[in-house]
């Protein structure tokens, strides 16, 4: 079997759903990371008692942190139609970068 690659610039993609959520499971992951740190700045600029600041800054981090990734994960479930669509309209997703596209020779 023979791998044989060409490289090009801009592409033109459209993602199934698997993939999709793929790239959306780590976005949301940052989108959720993101809100439990400015979550923490909050928190840590309005109370003064470090005991409980501490407590509630843990469950808080954690409770909406969760609560973020999960509703930005319903959120891209949500908008993957809407994505297949324009990409069927446009006939892909145009992205720039550089990318591989491999054929195998069987």
């Amino acid at each position: 079997m023979e791998v044989r690659e060409q490289y090009g610039e801009e592409a033109r993609i459209q993602l199934n759903f698997f993939s999709f959520m793929t790239v959306a499971v780590w976005v949301c992951f940052g989108v959720s990371l993101s809100f439990a740190l400015a979550l923490h700045l909050v928190i840590t600029s309005t109370l003064t008692d470090a005991s409980f600041e501490s407590t509630v800054f843990w469950l808080s981090t954690a409770m909406y942190g969760f609560i973020g990734f999960v509703f930005s994960l319903i959120g891209s479930a949500l908008i993957y139609p809407i994505y297949n669509l324009w990409c069927e309209r446009m006939r892909g997703q145009r992205v720039r970068g550089k990318f591989a596209i491999v054929c195998r020779d069987v």
